[in-house]
């Protein structure tokens, strides 16, 4: 039984994701995904790296909470009350799916502007591309007569649900490309290309004392035709990878009465979906999957201080993993002058100097990109089409904050070239302008530093109360994957952004000062749930696509609840991650830094999780040899290095630019061998230079 309005018991965080990684998959050798928001970004003895060099897994944990009569989680159940047996359902539909040109709700107009600004719709800024199947040889004869086998149905490798308990407490998800029902059955694709199906294991399941493991692939991607080499960013027909995602549910069985509950609903159930690694696990996407979730919600927010401080914050420390956010003009170069000139206050106190506090909210707003895209004059990024850098007639304007693309790549000169934060997030920083906030008195922050550590302390004392620790659970795992721009991203895309994908997402708790007077908003802890499709509705429309075409009025008419290609936001396991690059290095690789005609700042894509130039282990040994000189050290130290280079994968860059395809190839076979950028701890003090440091190991130095 369950109740699907109320359910009795949930499973938690409602939305898992367990990166990639080649070395084993087992407790004691991954890392796990984060259960509360902020709790590891200081650390400074976290091993990414396994003893043998292998790039440890990031591992998932769910567990089951039981609810009071709204549904808000009260406490974890114990296995000592209960049997537990845990399930999964997950696929991998990429190669089922449609080519990435852009993001095809660009050419909707929304009525939710939280997430994405009207003047795409509007003016035309970036409209949405049509997108082709990929793979479209194989035919869905069905189309062309009559009772005809979909052969496409092999594209989507799907293997049954597995499921563990105490008794059968580990089990691997074997998949299979292309996928055929049966372990030893023939597939039509592969006997047509004279070879066979491959094994491509999904991940693997593990029982934990009453909670439920689940480990992400090994990395494996390759062509089915051994001789056809990755070289699109995002689509290769024949290429299969171990990426994907899909359902958790579990059944348990009180010991003391018997009786049985199923959470297998979209209000109980949670999902599951694979990623490429975070190869800065430590450092933040500057804008959230969080964010644009809250965004999602179309609700409004109080205007606090802890809702644009995140931002200021990851943008800070974006300095660890991209050149152009270490040096000036940067984000970093400005909060520095502050701190230096005594205003650093100024962020978060607007009383004892009304007037220059002011100019410095000014200062600080006028920085940040209006993601109204009103026209500006910034730099064109380069056209795929075109390699020339020289931009005629363009970069007048200096770039706004952030220096990241966005979701209009593929049009050369429009503004929508570049990210711009949330209009939810843009909002909250013109009302923190305007001094449309409170702090409590006791505030008091020498540096960014010191202000994000106790708002750390925030979400590691709310994390004490049983109630919260789920939903910070959800939280903590969102907050680690990017919420734009899109193109198609790193880890999930687009979609997300808009309500129709939720089954539920609404705020369940605040927080409270320890002075129990001032709350913490942070958007609240919210209750996220994937719109998951019943069984029922899903044995209906697994397999459907929008045939050989896929364009934006599609999606526009998929956004009306009563028209029937709504089934869109009905998901079913891989419809998350159908949207991704195939295989994931390419994307991955391809999308490094972005070359305009100026040298400063040099633009980069998805720096948090895919590094740009990094701090080496050897420079990290440098700066702390007393035998150098001081300000060598510090050269040393302000001498960062391309990411890719710590290891042997050559160039790799942003894919408009010409010679970066041997690097796109070689990362489908090095992406384990790169560094992880991971926080340290100084010996030896060195004017200039930071306690901690986030140092890029790859594992070789030992």
């Amino acid at each position: 039984m369950n109740s699907e309005n109320n359910p009795k018991f949930r499973i938690y965080p409602s939305i898992g994701i367990a990166r990639l990684g080649n070395g084993r998959a087992n407790k004691e050798d991954v890392v796990f995904s984060p259960e509360v928001p902020w709790e590891n970004i200081f650390d400074t003895d976290k091993e990414y790296i396994s003893e043998d060099g292998a790039l440890k897994k990031q591992a998932q944990r769910f567990y089951i909470y039981r609810c009071d009569d709204q549904g808000n989680p009260i406490e974890r159940i114990s296995p000592d009350e209960f049997d537990i047996e845990w399930t999964a359902e997950v696929a991998n539909k990429k190669p089922f799916w449609y080519d990435f040109n852009n993001s095809l709700d660009l050419s909707v107009q929304l009525e939710n502007h939280n997430n994405l600004s009207n003047n795409f719709f509007d003016e035309r800024i970036a409209p949405g591309i049509s997108a082709s199947l990929r793979n479209p040889n194989v035919l869905n004869e069905g189309l062309r007569k009559e009772g005809a086998e979909n052969f496409r149905k092999e594209l989507i490798n799907s293997p049954k649900p597995v499921s563990v308990n105490k008794e059968d407490s580990r089990r691997r998800i074997k998949g299979m490309f292309p996928f055929v029902e049966e372990e030893d059955g023939l597939s039509r694709i592969a006997a047509k290309m004279n070879t066979t199906s491959k094994k491509v294991n999904l991940g693997t399941l593990e029982y934990d004392d009453g909670a439920l493991i689940f480990y992400g692939g090994d990395g494996v991607s390759a062509s089915l035709n051994a001789s056809d080499l990755n070289t699109d960013f995002a689509d290769n027909s024949n290429w299969y990878d171990d990426i994907c995602d899909g359902r958790i549910t579990a059944k348990i069985i009180s010991k003391s009465s018997g009786e049985v509950v199923e959470l297998d609903n979209a209000k109980s159930a949670a999902w599951i979906a694979t990623a490429p690694p975070d190869y800065a696990p430590q450092i933040q996407p500057i804008s959230t999957m969080y964010d644009l979730i809250c965004g999602a919600a179309d609700e409004r927010y109080i205007p606090e201080l802890s809702l644009i401080f995140p931002l200021f914050f990851r943008l800070y420390r974006m300095q660890w993993v991209n050149m152009g956010d270490f040096l000036s003009p940067s984000f970093k170069e400005t909060i520095d002058k502050l701190t230096y000139e005594g205003k650093f206050k100024y962020i978060f106190e607007k009383s004892s100097n009304p007037e220059e506090a002011r100019k410095v909210r000014e200062e600080i707003f006028n920085l940040f990109r209006d993601p109204e895209y009103n026209y500006n004059n910034e730099p064109i990024i380069p056209s795929k089409d075109k390699t020339d850098l020289t931009n005629l007639g363009s970069g007048t304007d200096e770039l706004k904050l952030p220096y990241y693309p966005g979701d209009g790549i593929n049009y050369p000169g429009s503004p929508a070239q570049w990210f711009a934060i949330p209009p939810m997030l843009y909002n909250q920083l013109k009302e923190w302008r305007d001094g449309n906030f409170a702090t409590p008195e006791s505030f008091d922050f020498a540096d960014i530093n010191e202000m994000g550590e106790y708002y750390r302390q925030q979400f590691i004392s709310a994390s004490k109360d049983e109630k919260k620790q789920p939903l910070l659970m959800t939280r903590a795992v969102l907050e680690t994957l990017y919420g734009g721009g899109f193109h198609p991203g790193v880890e999930l895309t687009w979609p997300m952004r808009h309500s129709q994908i939720y089954r539920e997402n609404s705020e369940t708790f605040r927080f409270v000062s320890s002075e129990g007077i001032y709350e913490y908003g942070f958007y609240g802890l919210r209750e996220v749930r994937i719109n998951s499709a019943s069984k029922e509705e899903q044995e209906r429309i697994f397999y459907k696509s929008f045939g050989l075409l896929m364009t934006p009025e599609d999606l526009r008419e998929s956004m009306s609840p009563d028209h029937e290609k709504h089934w869109l936001w009905k998901i079913t396991p891989g419809d998350l991650t159908k949207w991704m690059g195939i295989p994931w290095q390419s994307d991955a690789g391809s999308c490094q830094a972005v070359f305009t005609d100026s040298q400063y700042p040099v633009p980069a894509w998805w720096a948090a999780n895919l590094p740009i130039d990094v701090l080496t282990e050897e420079s990290f040994d440098k700066i702390q040899d007393d035998a150098i000189l001081p300000d060598t050290r510090r050269n040393i130290y302000a001498n960062r290095l391309p990411w890719l280079q710590t290891t042997d994968t050559g160039f790799v860059g942003y894919h408009a630019e010409g010679g970066y395809m041997n690097g796109l190839i070689a990362m489908v076979y090095q992406w384990k061998d790169i560094g992880v950028v991971t926080g340290r701890r100084m010996d030896k003090d060195l004017d200039g230079v930071p306690e901690i440091v986030y140092v890029s190991y790859n594992g070789k130095q030992k």
